[in-house]
């Protein structure tokens, strides 16, 4: 055997002594991945029963994680209402499935130079960026007066930030 030809023998053992190594890349995933995204926008509509009626127009912020085709997670948004002269701020928690959410949490009414701490549900029929829903909210007052309201409305939220699940 020449030289040559046993420094190639040795170099092929060699080679297939050494381990394998994977890439560092991420892992090969059919189908989708969980993750995270931080979403913002703009809700408008009106109170339509039980309290006192206008429009209202807000914001909101949400943090969901994704995963197949549920969601879960917390959102809070603030909206001046004009039948109550009032503003709202609601927070909590928020879950779906697919097209259908529902969320609740606290609510803080500020109107007419009083606070009103009380709790709320909102369902959500959404179509990719613009959802429809229905929101009941309830307030302890001491005269009486607009203790439940319900709503109904728009929202547009964008994503503002998603994070892999990996």
């Amino acid at each position: 055997m020449t030289t040559s030809r046993l420094i190639f023998a040795l170099a092929l053992a060699l080679a297939a002594a050494a381990p394998a190594h994977a890439d560092d890349g991420a892992p090969f995933v059919i189908g989708a991945t969980p993750s995270w995204m931080l979403l913002g926008g703009v809700t408008t509509g009106g109170t339509i029963a039980l309290a006192d009626k206008g429009a209202l127009v807000g914001g909101e912020l949400s943090l969901a994680r994704l995963k197949r085709s549920n969601f879960i997670g917390l959102y809070a948004d603030g909206y001046y209402d004009w039948g109550a002269d009032g503003t709202y701020v609601t927070g909590g928690l928020e879950l779906g499935h697919k097209f259908l959410g529902l969320d609740g949490g606290v609510a803080l009414r500020l109107a007419g130079g009083e606070q009103q701490v009380g709790f709320t549900g909102r369902l959500t029929v959404g179509i990719g960026l613009l959802g429809i829903y229905g929101r009941y909210a309830r307030f302890d007052t001491m005269t009486n007066d607009n203790e439940n309201v319900i709503q109904i409305g728009l929202m547009l939220k964008l994503p503002l930030w998603t994070g892999g699940g990996y």
